[in-house]
């Protein structure tokens, strides 16, 4: 993750195509579309839309927030893959994360429970996770409720 630039449909298509398969089973399981439909709608929705770039500006994700404060993130292998980067995800992510705070009262969403490296990354960040829920979603697969507040 070398910085957070706005995002553009560019940025969109790409992730769209290189999706982490973890990334496209959650999308499935929590919206019953096809990941890349799911994310364009999430991206058409969001009030900040980013692309997490690689230090050559290859995008690696998009991250954002819509109006209510439900937060996202969406990525490539290579986010989670590259040490260097996963660092700097914590690093500036909880920034990120920070600075939204003073926006929304409240940042939440759910995450697939078996999504092992995203649940790492939200308890770095400083999200709780509040709920256990057995079935949820389209697909009713297990999923976690978190959040963070202001």
């Amino acid at each position: 993750m070398g910085y957070l630039r706005k995002a553009n449909l560019k940025d969109l298509n790409y992730v769209c195509e290189n999706m982490r398969e973890m990334d496209r089973l959650e999308a499935v399981y929590q919206t019953g579309q096809e990941p890349a439909d799911a994310l364009r709608l999430t991206y058409l929705a969001g009030e900040q839309v980013l692309t997490i770039a690689s230090d050559d500006d290859q995008p690696m994700g998009l991250c954002g927030v819509i109006r209510d404060g439900c937060i996202w993130m969406i990525c490539t292998d290579e986010l989670f893959t590259n040490k260097k980067y996963k660092i700097q995800l914590v690093r500036k992510g909880r920034k990120w994360v920070d600075g939204l705070l003073k926006n929304y009262k409240i940042l939440y969403n759910f995450v697939y429970a078996e999504n092992d490296s995203a649940i790492k990354w939200l308890k770095a960040l400083g999200f709780t996770f509040v709920n256990y829920h057995e079935k949820y979603g389209e697909q009713e697969k297990p999923f976690y409720e978190f959040l963070r507040i202001a």
